[in-house]
């Protein structure tokens, strides 16, 4: 496995360089979050072949850009004058494009090194792919050299290619526990929104069919407790399912965007007694991009349960489309609008904010009893 495309532990003889690869494999069972495992890559990168800049970047979805530029070796006021971070031009983009080490003895005499205005200097250059399990290209990692005359070797290029591949194991691993412990929460939220709906609610349906029995019977003070009762019970049946359908998040495998947001709106008018209407233009699900996709629909999901528990609606109108490169979602209920609701107030900003950090907007309008439009406005492709 080691030596294919790099260098098998029996070829290394020099004792640092086969520690250092060691504990790179060390790392496949490292339980950190994944962008410290990046950084610690990314530094032991550097480390392996005597290189003061290491780089890592991480690859976007369709393997054409870099999404994200994890360095070593430039200090953060280095790192700020440098301006916005690499995108894959140049030498950095060769590697991309080549799928294979790439490895430049002077970036002084490349024509498209690209290095920008308060960029430390740099000379030899060497950079190989991240190659996950499945032969899956995950990014890059890049070394240089600070000053003329040491080169990096074809025994570096070696070396650093097979670092590459334990690194993709690393954070194949990283990814997969990440997968285990999301599946973990998923399924405990499917079965206390089962339990709650098959337990609570039958027993509470139980005890108000029993007041329901004993009111005629009853009189007085005693009548009017009991029909308190009832009522109450009737809020509490209410709250527990706007809670069912709080946690019961959607996890349908190659779901589609219009798939998991018919079924949301489904749900409040299955489960939660609103009245609902639904449209969602041709052609969404396939230009948004998965990120967007996931969060418009926790968007819409905060913002129907919103409707549920504070606007006092009956109807409720939901329709999605595309306005140029942006996602558009609209949301309009017939309740008592945003400045008669008490509570509201954190899901607004929660919205708000998952919105800002898309890039896009969530606005709010409400009409005083004529109801609240929510309008949901996003990059599509953003990630």
């Amino acid at each position: 496995m080691w030596n294919s495309g790099g260098v098998s532990f029996h070829d290394i003889v020099d004792p640092e360089r086969l520690h250092a690869l060691i504990e790179a494999m060390l790392l496949i069972e490292v339980e950190a979050p994944l962008p410290d495992i990046l950084t610690q890559i990314t530094r032991m990168s550097a480390d392996l072949v005597g290189a003061p800049y290491g780089a890592l970047g991480v690859l976007n979805r369709e393997g054409t850009q870099l999404a994200e530029f994890i360095t070593v070796g430039i200090s953060d006021q280095e790192r700020a004058g440098m301006g916005p971070s690499p995108t894959g031009h140049g030498v950095l983009g060769q590697t991309i494009r080549a799928r294979r080490p790439v490895r430049v003895e002077d970036l002084r005499g490349e024509e498209n090194s690209n290095l920008p205005p308060g960029h430390p200097p740099m000379h030899a250059f060497l950079g190989v792919p991240i190659v996950t399990r499945d032969g899956h290209v995950w990014g890059n990692l890049y070394v240089t050299t600070g000053e003329p005359g040491r080169q990096f070797s074809e025994d570096d290029e070696r070396l650093l290619e097979t670092f590459g591949r334990a690194a993709g194991i690393a954070i194949d691993q990283a990814n997969l526990r990440r997968s285990l412990r999301d599946l973990t929460v998923a399924e405990e939220r499917e079965r206390l929104a089962r339990d709650l709906h098959d337990t609570v609610i039958q027993r509470l349906f139980g005890v108000g069919l029993s007041l329901q029995i004993a009111l005629p019977r009853a009189e007085g003070e005693v009548a009017s407790r009991v029909d308190s009762a009832l009522e109450e019970l009737n809020s509490t049946i209410h709250e527990i399912r706007t809670t069912i359908f709080e946690i019961d998040q959607d996890a349908t495998p190659g779901a589609t965007l219009r798939q998991r947001a018919s079924g949301l709106v489904a749900e409040v008018d299955q489960r939660l007694g609103l009245q609902t209407h639904f449209e969602m233009d041709l052609g969404v699900s396939s230009a948004v991009s998965e990120h967007v996709a996931d969060q418009s629909v926790h968007a819409l999901r905060e913002i129907l349960s919103n409707v549920v528990r504070h606007a006092r609606a009956e109807d409720v109108a939901v329709r999605i489309r595309l306005d140029g490169d942006y996602l558009v979602m609209t949301v309009r209920d017939d309740g008592v609008g945003v400045g008669e609701v008490s509570g509201a107030g954190r899901g607004l900003r929660n919205l708000r904010s998952r919105a800002s950090d898309l890039g896009g907007v969530c606005l709010v309008e409400s009409g005083g009893d004529s109801g609240t439009l929510v309008t949901w406005r996003v990059p599509k492709g953003a990630e």
